[in-house]
């Protein structure tokens, strides 16, 4: 009964991190293509996913220019 309890909190834990780390995002907001989550910063305590590593580059070095569009 323990060890269920246990894996049940482990579960809860994981669950709730994991929507922690999901993206505000589902297109780019560089090329306006569908994001890959492999791509992805952090701005304004968001976090921001990218269609490609230039894509995360570019928002990087000027994050003001392009406008991040909530899912």
């Amino acid at each position: 009964m323990k060890t269920l309890l246990s894996v049940l909190a482990a579960s809860f834990v994981l669950a709730t991190t994991a929507s922690a780390v999901e993206p505000v995002n589902a297109q780019c907001p560089v090329c306006n293509k569908n994001v890959r989550l492999i791509f992805h910063s952090t701005f304004k305590g968001q976090r921001v996913a990218f269609a490609t590593a230039e894509c995360k580059d570019k928002f990087d070095k000027s994050p003001t220019k392009y406008a991040v569009k909530a899912k």
